[in-house]
C-alpha cells in the first residue's frame, strides 16, 4: 500500500567565532530506493553556496561544497515528499560486506560471550527479531553518554546509548548470527531529530528493523542513507579553518498526507 509523507529537516551549525574555507559533505537528500520514491525535494543552504551532486558506493547521493568566505553559521534545510510502498521492495543481492564486522560494529570479548548466551530461533526473521529484543534488554536509552565516534563495543560496555548505539550493537550481533544487516539513517514519522535503525536481508529482500523502538521499520521511515555503519553515511561531515567549536541545532518533522 502506497503512503505519501511530507518531510522537513533542518540543521544549523553555529560558530562562536567566524570560520572560513568550510568544506562539507552532506547526505541530506533522500534517494529513491526500492519501496521509496522521492517525487519532490529541495535543499536550501545558508549561506548560499554552490554544491556538486555525486553518489557514493552504497548508492547514497552526496552533496559536496566549500564556503570560502568567513561565516558564523551554516544551515541546510531539506523538505519534500516521499512515497513509501513496502510492497514495492524487491529482491536484491546482498553484498558480502554486510555479513562481516565493520569499524563501528566489531565485537569484543564481552559481546561475543553475550551472543553465545542467547537462545536464538532458527528461522531468520524470528532470529532477527529476537536479536532486537536482546539489544533492548541490554541497552538503556540515554542521550549524552555516547558520541558519534562511540563503537558498538563501547556502548555495550556502558549499557547505554542512543539510536546510533542501538543500531551498531544490533548490527554486530546480527552479523555474528549469520543475518546480513546494514545501517540506515533518516527520518521516522513524528518530529524531533533524525534517527538510525537497521535493515536485515530476509529471503533476498531488505527489511527495516528498529532496535531502539522495538519494531519493524516497515512503515513511516524515510531512508536518507545506508552503509555498513554510521561511518559510511553520516548526514553531515565537514572541516573548516578557525579556532572555535560548533553548536548544532536539529529539527525534523514528518507527517502523513
Amino acid at each position: 500500500m502506497k503512503e505519501r509523507f511530507h518531510f522537513f529537516y533542518d540543521i544549523r551549525l553555529d560558530f562562536p567565532s567566524p570560520v572560513r574555507r568550510h568544506a562539507f559533505v552532506l547526505r541530506c537528500l533522500p534517494p529513491t530506493f526500492p519501496g521509496q520514491e522521492i517525487p519532490q525535494v529541495t535543499l536550501t543552504l545558508d549561506p548560499q553556496t554552490p554544491y556538486a551532486l555525486q553518489w557514493d558506493g552504497f548508492g547514497n547521493p552526496i552533496q559536496l561544497g566549500c564556503l570560502e568566505e568567513s561565516h558564523d553559521h551554516f544551515r541546510y534545510t531539506v523538505q519534500g515528499t516521499a512515497v513509501l510502498d513496502e510492497g514495492a521492495r524487491r529482491a536484491e543481492p546482498c553484498r558480502p560486506i554486510f555479513r562481516f564486522p565493520s569499524a563501528y560494529t566489531r565485537p569484543d570479548r564481552a559481546m561475543e560471550d553475550f551472543f553465545k548466551g542467547l537462545e536464538l530461533p532458527n528461522e531468520p526473521a524470528d532470529r532477527a527479531w529476537a536479536l532486537s529484543e536482546a539489544v533492548r534488554g541490554r541497552l538503556a536509552y540515554e542521550p549524552g553518554v555516547t558520541g558519534t565516534a562511540t563503537t558498538a563495543a563501547e556502548a555495550f560496555s556502558l549499557s547505554r546509548g542512543v539510536c546510533q548505539d542501538f543500531a551498531h550493537v544490533y548490527l554486530a550481533l546480527a552479523r555474528m548470527a549469520g543475518v546480513p544487516a546494514r545501517y540506515v539513517n533518516g527520518l521516522p514519522v513524528g518530529e524531533g531529530a533524525s534517527h538510525a535503525w537497521c535493515e536485515v536481508w530476509l529471503d533476498g529482500v531488505w527489511r527495516g528493523i528498529d532496535p531502539t523502538r522495538g519494531c519493524w521499520a516497515d512503515r513511516g521511515y524515510i531512508r536518507f542513507g545506508l552503509g555498513r555503519d554510521f561511518g559510511d553515511c553520516p548526514i553531515e561531515r565537514g572541516v573548516f579553518w578557525g579556532d572555535t567549536q560548533q553548536r548544532q541545532t536539529v529539527y525534523m518533522k514528518v507527517t502523513q498526507q
